[in-house]
């Protein structure tokens, strides 16, 4: 599904267009001029068409890179196999979340509660990405022409949770992951590294920032006048509130 000249949606489950497997977070493609990136992995059933897409997007010589926004597994469950695919593939994600999807530390990425939850199946395993590395706040990805990626940190829906503010020549885009959604929502979770004060800080700092499109991990997108979502947060915790939960 192609958004802009830059960007596409090539990934999506059951929480939001059903492109792909039904436990897939929406996975973007951007394109710049000398490579491209991935932002989130999806679950892991998808991963062989998403490192397809991703290598004819990059060509022969092109950079390659797969921007994790947080570990949990609708978003990182991917990450080894897109690798295994994907020869020189740049695996990036915020600490500590790195050091648990390299070493598949299911208990530290919640894939137990998940699953108690009824979000995974059972028998679903998290496949450990030892090529992944971390990405500092504020490093930036320049895949050419124009096109760049920031890596903002957001800490509170998880641990290492990372943002990508992206800069291209039709305008600004937040890949916010599972941080902020549409309406200002948010997705606050009963998790050993979901923290409340974190999670406020990250919706303030994001709500200083202008973007012109809203990509989050799920549910709807916005494709023009985005900020107003962030500032819904933003006015919600200005009354000493939490903005509503998407679950």
């Amino acid at each position: 599904m192609r958004l802009t000249r830059h960007v596409e949606l090539i990934g999506s489950g059951s929480a939001g267009f059903d492109l792909t497997d039904p436990l897939d977070c929406h996975v973007y493609l951007v394109r710049g001029s000398r490579g491209a990136a991935l932002i989130d992995a999806g679950a892991g059933v998808s991963a062989g068409p998403f490192a397809r897409l991703l290598l004819a997007a990059a060509g022969p010589a092109g950079e390659r890179h797969l921007l994790l926004t947080h570990g949990h597994a609708d978003h990182a469950g991917g990450a080894a196999e897109i690798a295994r695919h994907v020869e020189g593939l740049a695996v990036r994600a915020g600490a500590p979340a790195d050091e648990w999807i390299a070493s598949g530390a299911e208990e530290m990425l919640s894939v137990d509660r998940g699953k108690a939850a009824g979000v995974y199946p059972e028998a679903y395993e998290f496949a450990a990405c030892p090529s992944v590395r971390p990405i500092a706040d504020g490093e930036r990805i320049d895949l050419g022409g124009g096109v760049v990626l920031r890596a903002v940190a957001t800490p509170g829906h998880a641990d290492g949770h990372t943002c990508y503010l992206l800069e291209a020549p039709e305008g600004t885009a937040l890949f916010s992951g599972d941080c902020v959604f549409t309406g200002g929502r948010i997705s606050l979770q009963n998790l050993h590294d979901s923290r409340v004060p974190e999670y406020a800080a990250s919706l303030e700092r994001l709500a200083a920032l202008e973007i012109g499109m809203l990509l989050p991990g799920h549910h709807e997108i916005s494709l023009a006048r985005a900020g107003r979502h962030l500032r819904a947060a933003r006015d919600v915790l200005s009354r000493g509130l939490l903005p509503g939960s998407t679950t």
